[in-house]
């Protein structure tokens, strides 16, 4: 049920595109597209806002779950004053930025909401939360998304948010305030771990051409589902980084998310024939869609990873990603690969990454003290 309702969010999103898709007027799809771009942009924030709550709440440190109030304050602020700037540069109305950006301190809100839910492994709690928001997307999406296009698209987003916080209340009603210090880290780290998985997609339309780019993308579509299926993993893994003491209990996650995607690399392959019927484009190849999904697969366990090296506490959690992706784009610009070899290079950045960031991980295993036997009084005397 949370595997679900982790899925219903982004979906829901999609769906309406669809819909729009057929409704819209000339751009208006172009239009809805950006503002549902900014919103999974904005959502690296609250991305990390929701860890470092999960890590606290499954620890048992003395910290509370909370908001960096003013730093939240300070990015609202910025992001309402380059709302006419965004929407310029994006061809979207500047009434849908600003709704984006009043939603984003209401996302902070409900992302500390699920964070203590996945924390305290109170997987029902979470999961309304997140069935909440998804019905008032999609539902809202559609009818606001046709009246009023973007703009209708956005208002639909800040009320699924609205209505997530408010079913959340009930449980998480006071939530105070946070060092800003706790969330950067984390944010540093989502926000490094969404650049190394979409790098080759901003990449492909100039070092491919745009028929290449095309059928990249097209193999690109059903990977990037294997990887948004298996991230809802990383939030389950985060109670159980918080209560490990070995390093077996470290790994579980991680070979587990790698044993399911390789299955769900072999389902691709069998029904690959029929991904031309679902995408309206001739089946990717082979060879590019198994190296994509593989991919995509190790981008999962590297989400994982990372989540429990944030849990943690490890030092410098996003280093690995952040030399992948740099040398990743060094070798795109320099190579300027075709569309196997783009994926392949891909597929090597992603294992770097994540055998540096479980190295990360598993030192923290060997870092902590074991526990201490206190004798009992008598038998000291």
């Amino acid at each position: 049920v949370f595997w679900a309702a982790s899925m219903s969010v982004g979906l829901a999103a999609f769906v309406v595109l669809a819909v729009l898709a057929h409704t819209a007027t000339a751009g208006g799809l172009a239009a809805a597209s950006a503002v549902i771009s900014v919103s999974f942009v904005l959502a690296v924030f609250p991305g990390a806002i929701q860890l470092r709550a999960a890590a606290a709440a499954a620890g048992d440190r003395e910290e509370r779950p909370g908001i960096p109030v003013r730093l939240v304050a300070a990015l609202t602020a910025a992001l309402l004053v380059a709302a006419p700037t965004l929407a310029s540069a994006l061809t979207a109305p500047t009434l849908a930025i600003v709704l984006l950006a009043l939603q984003f301190p209401a996302a902070c809100w409900v992302s500390v909401q699920r964070g203590i839910a996945i924390g305290r492994a109170d997987h029902r709690n979470a999961s309304v939360s997140m069935a909440a928001d998804a019905a008032c997307r999609l539902v809202a999406g559609i009818g606001l998304g046709i009246a009023f296009g973007a703009t209708g698209l956005a208002a639909a987003l800040l009320l699924g948010t609205l209505a997530a916080g408010l079913a959340g209340r009930r449980w998480y009603g006071r939530i105070g305030d946070a060092p800003a210090a706790e969330v950067v880290g984390p944010a540093l780290t989502v926000g490094l771990l969404m650049l190394l998985c979409n790098l080759d997609v901003f990449a492909a339309p100039r070092v491919l051409g745009a028929h290449a780019a095309d059928a990249y993308a097209v193999a690109e579509l059903p990977a990037k589902g294997v990887f948004f299926a298996l991230f809802a993993v990383s939030w389950l893994a985060v109670p159980i980084a918080a209560r490990s003491h070995r390093a077996g209990q470290l790994l579980a996650p991680v070979g587990g998310v790698l044993a399911v995607g390789a299955a769900a690399a072999l389902t691709l392959l069998v029904v690959r024939p029929l991904l031309s019927i679902a995408l309206g484009d001739p089946a990717p190849a082979a060879g590019l869609l198994l190296t994509l999904t593989a991919a995509m697969t190790v981008a999962a366990a590297l989400a994982t990873a990372l989540a429990m090296a944030v849990a943690r506490r490890a030092n410098a959690p996003w280093a690995a990603c952040l030399a992948a992706t740099v040398g990743l784009g060094i070798v795109i610009a320099t190579l300027r690969p075709d569309g196997p070899e783009l994926a392949a290079f891909v597929l090597t950045a992603q294992a770097a990454a994540l055998a540096g960031t479980t190295w990360s991980l598993l030192r923290t295993a060997e870092s902590r003290p074991a526990p201490v036997q206190r004798t009992p009084l008598l038998a000291r005397r």
